[in-house]
């Protein structure tokens, strides 16, 4: 059995009502290590 997970984080964050103000330099400095 294999569980795959996907990690939505930097899709869905700046959606969200407590990430309102996410901005993309915000969002690049962690890309590489969710990447």
């Amino acid at each position: 059995m294999t569980i795959a997970i996907t990690d939505v984080v930097l899709r869905d964050a700046h959606q969200s009502l407590f990430a309102t103000r996410l901005r993309l330099d915000d969002m690049l400095p962690i890309a590489a290590a969710l990447d």
